[in-house]
Parts: C-alpha cells; sequence; structure tokens
C-alpha cells in the first residue's frame, strides 16, 4: 500500500516538474533537469521497506532488506559490507521537516575510514526535541544513517581496503557503495511519512554535510515548491586545490557518480573544489538558502581526508566559501572559527569531548555569536544570520 500511494504521488511531483520555466522566472527545481535527466532520479519510487514500523520513543525504524545475492538487480538499498540499510523518522507536531544526513567517513580505491553500519536517530544536539531554546525541537525528522562510505552519491559495487589495518598493510573486501540508493530510498520514506511540509532544513555533518550537496536536487525533485534551507557543517565542498583528478577521478568516478555533476557546468570542479557546483545550484534554484560552517583548520577533513596541510585547506576555505557569499550574499553566510575541530550539530556544549577526535559544539562562538544562535538565526530569518568569519582570520 505504502508504495502505490508513494508511485501516486511521485507521479504528480514529476508532472509539476516537467512543466516549470526556468529558474529566472521563480520556479524552483526546474534549473535541475539536467541533473534528472542524467540519472540523479532514476532509482525513485524503486525500492519499498521491508517492514511496516510501530513508533518506539516515537521513533520508526525503516528497514531496507539485505538480499541473498547482493549483487542481483535491482541492486537495492546496502551499507558498505553487505549489512541493511535502515531510516529513521520521528513526528513533530509542526508541518516543518528536517532532513539530517548523518557523517562517517569515506571510502575510496586506496582508502577506506568509514562508518560500515547503520544507527539510530540520536536525540542530542539540533536533533534532541528537549534541547532549550532548540528552534527545531518540533519539527518532523527524516534521519539518514551514513554507511556507504559515498558520501551518498555512490553507485557501484567493488573490492576497497578495509579500516583494518594489518602488519602488510589493508584488508580487501566486497564494498557496496550506494549511497544513491540509500539516498533516493530515504526520500521515498519522507515523502510517504511527511508529504506536505511547509519548509525543510536540509542539514548534515561531516560525509553527511558533503552528501547534503549531491542530495540537494534530489530534495527538489521530491519537494519542487517547498523553500528549503541548507545548513552544511563541516563539509563545505573544499578539497584539494589545483587537483580536480581527486574529485573527478578518484571519488565521483570511482564511486560512479560523475553524474551528479551537471555537464553544462564545465567549471563546477575544474579547480579541484565542489564550491563552484554550490554555486551553479545556487545560480538554478533560488528558493533555498545555504549556511556553510567549518572551523579554519578542520584537521579531520585537511589531514585524514584530504592528507593536505592544515594551513592549506585554511586558505582554500576562506578563498572558496569567500567568493561564493560574495556572488549570493543574502543566499550563503558562512561561520568560521579559528580552529581545528570537526562539525557543531550533534553536541551541546564543546565539553562534551569527542573521543579524542577534536569535535565542536553548538555553544562554539564567533564574536558573542553562538553556532546555536547562528542556527536560530538562519531558521527565523532574522538578521542575526550573518556572514561570520572569526578575527584575525580574513
Amino acid at each position: 500500500m505504502r508504495l502505490n500511494v508513494l508511485v501516486l504521488a511521485l507521479g504528480a511531483l514529476v508532472a509539476l516538474v516537467g512543466c516549470g520555466s526556468d529558474s529566472a522566472s521563480g520556479t524552483t527545481g526546474s534549473g535541475f533537469e539536467e541533473l534528472y535527466a542524467q540519472g540523479l532520479s532514476k532509482y525513485v519510487g524503486a525500492f519499498e521497506p521491508a517492514n511496516e514500523p510501530e513508533a518506539v520513543e516515537g521513533v520508526k525504524t525503516h528497514r531496507f532488506a539485505v538480499p541473498d545475492d547482493p549483487s542481483a538487480e535491482p541492486r537495492g538499498p546496502l551499507c558498505l559490507r553487505g549489512t541493511e540499510y535502515t531510516v529513521d523518522t520521528r513526528e513533530g507536531s509542526s508541518n516543518e521537516l528536517v532532513i539530517f544526513l548523518q557523517g562517517g567517513g569515506a571510502c575510496w580505491e586506496d582508502f577506506c575510514a568509514a562508518v560500515e553500519e547503520t544507527g539510530s536517530l540520536p536525540p542530542s544536539g539540533i536533533l534532541d526535541p528537549d534541547l532549550a531554546e532548540n528552534p527545531i525541537a518540533d519539527w518532523d525528522v527524516l534521519y539518514l544513517p551514513y554507511c556507504d562510505g559515498s558520501l551518498f552519491a555512490g553507485d557501484v559495487d567493488r573490492v576497497l581496503p578495509t579500516s583494518v589495518l594489518v602488519e602488510d598493510g589493508p584488508i580487501e573486501s566486497m564494498g557496496y557503495q550506494r549511497g544513491l540508493q540509500n539516498l533516493t530510498a530515504a526520500l521515498d520514506v519522507g515523502l510517504a511519512e511527511f508529504p506536505n511540509p511547509s519548509r525543510i532544513l536540509l542539514t548534515g555533518i561531516s560525509g553527511g554535510a558533503f552528501g547534503t550537496i549531491a542530495a540537494l536536487p534530489l530534495v527538489r525533485y521530491y519537494y519542487p515548491e517547498t523553500e528549503i534551507l541548507v545548513f552544511n557543517d563541516s563539509g563545505v565542498g573544499v578539497a584539494k586545490d589545483g587537483d580536480p583528478d581527486f574529485i573527478n577521478e578518484t571519488l565521483l568516478a570511482g564511486w560512479n557518480a560523475s553524474s551528479l555533476v551537471p555537464e553544462s557546468c564545465t567549471d563546477c570542479t575544474s579547480n579541484g573544489h565542489a564550491t563552484r557546483l554550490i554555486e551553479w545550484q545556487l545560480a538554478e534554484d533560488d528558493n533555498f538558502t545555504m549556511s556553510a560552517l567549518s572551523f579554519s583548520a578542520d584537521t579531520v577533513i585537511s589531514l585524514t581526508f584530504l592528507m593536505v596541510a592544515p594551513a592549506d585547506f585554511t586558505s582554500w576555505l576562506l578563498a572558496e566559501t569567500g567568493r561564493t557569499t560574495g556572488l549570493f550574499q543574502d543566499r550563503y553566510k558562512r561561520f568560521i572559527p579559528n580552529g581545528t575541530a570537526h562539525t557543531t550539530l550533534l553536541l551541546e556544549t564543546s565539553e562534551g569531548g569527542g573521543g579524542g577526535i577534536p569535535i565542536g559544539a553548538l555553544d562554539t562562538e564567533i564574536a558573542g555569536v553562538s553556532v546555536l544562535d547562528w542556527f536560530t538565526a538562519m531558521i527565523d530569518g532574522t538578521e542575526a544570520w550573518d556572514d561570520l568569519v572569526d578575527e584575525g582570520l580574513e
């Protein structure tokens, strides 16, 4: 029954998107049709959860069954080493929707440091309905665990190194990088559970923050007329300056995700970053705004994943995000505190620690403005949502 209702709803949405004019006229979503034609929407409506979940402490867990033969067609949602993919939903008292993409590392051909199984919706940070002054406490939640190592973009099965190191090097085993299937299946669930939100917050941390870049046009496919707020926490699109092969070949081609970059945008990744892709999205769809948060010398991104000096990361971060906010001053703003920490949205105070990894929190401040203050200003649409870069960085 759920799938039949979903197919009917998607048919109506496809018709609505298809009859829109270009983005200059103010019609949203139509600017992304090039990506839909390239395959971004090819899994829409293809996969159905194996269960009819009941709420446990307000949270429903939707499970996608692991087939006897994971390689058999159609290749459905799956985690990196072949375990089940799950999606959590929580109904709030408002008619607004949070789509949260969890983080957890990344894997490519010769490197793997990633979460390999799903987890449950954490009642912490902005996902804590009891957090004082949380502006989205009563919103509906669609929670996407991250377990594929491809930033929610992959569409490939291949042998990959594991995160386990032995004396002779990493072990290799089959990896299922089905981020696009996982993302699409989750949005199918979201549409079935929350078909008519008045507003959407698309957000994520770390790998999930990078994932919001690929996810935005697909979210727009499902909700063609809904205002979208994007809060990107520690995955703002900065990669390796002057090295486009890292994004185009190592990541996108390796994940079979090159089609997620529009062929018409020859400049989207040409300088080695994905920030120009964000600029393309802002130009094509005028019904979303974006917050970009990153610590200036984030060592998780710079040292672990990009394998570059933190000082180089800082320079690229300021230059790339500065260009974007200069082009879209009213719709793209930054929060860049000085420091080496990584992510903020799921930890209330910086005293909470990060298990040996420097982790930021909602109480992180720039000039007396905390992340929670700034986040609230974006949600409420006040002038306090301003471009904030810590003193001495610019």
